[in-house]
């Protein structure tokens, strides 16, 4: 078991006549700021009914992170990092519509080997029981797209950023084997975000 807020979410598509498959348009598939995850591995075209992308600045941007959480982790996790605003902007929630995003912001993890000290778990089943796993870094490449088109408009920052925040959580499951994770890794937080877009989404659209 991983963490026991964290989720997976599968995405399916439609079948069409014939048995070929007929997924449903974008822009009919994905309405909420929290949908918009699947497009970061594959934007295609953008959306078209996001917020256009003009004009000086600030633009509200939709970010997510691609990374792992546990030394358990086969595959990442992507997910919204939420309460992200810039220059007084509303922070972009699950529950923002996609007509109000100009950017998409997809930063991708990559495991690091470097220890940053432990983070702290309730067990499952046994809240009293306090759980102590280290803590490993994790690297963060940005890939900014203008949510629109699906256009690259920028890769931000030519060194990857560290971070070594814990996964949220309350409770640690124990896997199949009866252990706990052996290792937990950094996690963005709405200020890491923040700091590594402002000067992007601060910026006239270019």
């Amino acid at each position: 078991m991983l963490l026991g807020t964290l989720a997976a979410c599968s995405d399916s598509g439609g079948s069409g006549k014939g048995g070929d498959a007929s997924p449903e348009p974008v822009g009919k598939r994905i309405r909420t700021a929290a949908q918009l995850g699947t497009l970061c591995s594959d934007i295609g075209k953008g959306h078209p009914k996001a917020a256009e992308y003009t004009g000086d600045g600030p633009h509200r941007t939709a970010v997510f992170q691609t990374g792992y959480r546990t030394g358990r982790a086969v595959a990442p996790v992507t997910a919204l990092v939420e309460d992200v605003e810039f220059r007084g902007l509303p922070e972009v929630s699950k529950t923002t519509p996609v007509s109000a995003v100009e950017l998409l912001a997809c930063a991708e993890g990559k495991r690091g080997t470097k220890k940053a000290g432990t983070c702290d778990y309730a067990e499952m089943g046994d809240l009293g029981n306090k759980i102590t796993i280290p803590k490993y870094t994790q690297g963060f490449t940005y890939t900014v797209y203008e949510l629109r088109t699906g256009r690259v408009v920028k890769t931000v920052g030519k060194k990857t950023q560290w971070i070594s925040d814990c996964p949220k959580g309350s409770a640690v499951g124990r896997g199949a084997d009866g252990n706990t994770p052996d290792k937990v890794y950094g996690q963005l937080s709405d200020f890491d975000a923040q700091r590594a877009l402002k000067d992007l989404a601060a910026a006239p659209a270019r």
